[in-house]
């Protein structure tokens, strides 16, 4: 009774799919954020023979949304801005929707995806930029294509470990006095014990975890190319590493490349590059950056004009 109940509820803010969840593997529930109702229910199957639907253009503005986590929400930098803001001022032929929030990975940018595409005015384009927050999967004991990978990540159940003596420790400094001052005695007198260590990740994590990622871009561009979206970009932000090419030998790094070129050559025509990880360097690196990631005004404005010309020289759309 209770488990009808809930799909009941769940229903208004989603669709009838809730009733299949569970009898059906290709139906999928994902909670985003549920303050905000943002619940997405899907088939998984249904947007690979669904029909274009093309809607009827109301005006000359060209449609773009564009999805990511902090650096593309922006604002992360004291008084800063977002390269989607930056974008906007730069061309008076575009509105842009940012979908982008703080910690997103891909995971929740295609379920956000799914939810808006369904419910909003389709737009003409798609910026992606997904590069970071990968490793979020990481501790996640459910996340989304862990059927279809097959694998569970070796620090999941540490990581819950984790979380619960952290709840409990946060507890007992909310009301003890005494354990309030013992923490702080333990911290002075052993710091070096305390300070935390960053294990390497073994590189079938490492496979998995872009794999991932690499499902979820590919069903974000179909489900795009099936709801008559125009065109989709796959936007590679720059971040602290790039200016001196230390990272592009990693496997993380190889495989993101070599999945991008995947995507382009099964989409040709429809997904396109914008790499701005050639752009920075170690004279502009602390001029674009406030730390090893977020991008400062300057930054984000730089970055916005390269976009910007990618754009206007390459899109369909604003020609």
């Amino acid at each position: 009774m209770i488990e009808i109940f809930t799909r009941v509820i769940i229903f208004f803010p989603t669709n009838s799919k809730i009733f299949k969840f569970g009898f059906d593997k290709n139906i999928i529930i994902e909670i985003v954020d549920l303050s905000k109702l943002q619940i997405n229910i899907t088939d998984r199957q249904s947007y690979r023979s669904k029909e274009k639907i093309i809607k009827k253009k109301e005006n000359d503005t060209i449609d773009i949304w564009t999805f990511g986590g902090s650096t593309t929400y922006g604002n992360n930098c004291g008084e800063s801005s977002s390269w989607v803001d930056e974008l906007q001022k730069k061309n008076n032929k575009i509105n842009l929707k940012n979908f982008a929030f703080n910690g997103a990975d891909s995971d929740q940018q295609v379920a956000i995806l799914n939810i808006n595409i369904n419910k909003k005015k389709i737009p003409d384009i798609i910026l992606w930029a997904s590069k970071f927050n990968m490793t979020n999967i990481l501790t996640k004991s459910n996340y989304r294509n862990q059927k279809i990978l097959k694998h569970k990540f070796r620090d999941v159940e540490k990581h819950k470990k984790f979380l619960y003596i952290k709840r409990v420790d946060k507890t007992l400094k909310s009301y003890l006095i005494s354990y309030t001052l013992m923490d702080a005695i333990i911290l002075r007198l052993f710091p070096s014990k305390i300070k935390y260590t960053k294990k390497t990740l073994s590189d079938i994590d490492v496979k998995m975890m872009v794999k991932n990622f690499h499902i979820n871009t590919n069903e974000a561009i179909e489900i795009s190319k099936s709801r008559g979206v125009k065109e989709f970009y796959l936007i590679s932000l720059f971040s602290d590493g790039n200016e001196t090419k230390k990272n592009n030998l990693d496997l993380k790094t190889i495989l993101y490349n070599s999945y991008l070129e995947d995507l382009t050559n099964k989409h040709a025509n429809y997904v396109k590059i914008i790499d701005l990880t050639d752009y920075l360097s170690i004279e502009n690196k602390d001029i674009f950056l406030c730390d090893a990631m977020h991008q400062t005004l300057e930054g984000n404005i730089f970055q916005a004009d390269i976009i910007n010309n990618f754009l206007v020289n390459n899109s369909i759309s604003l020609k």
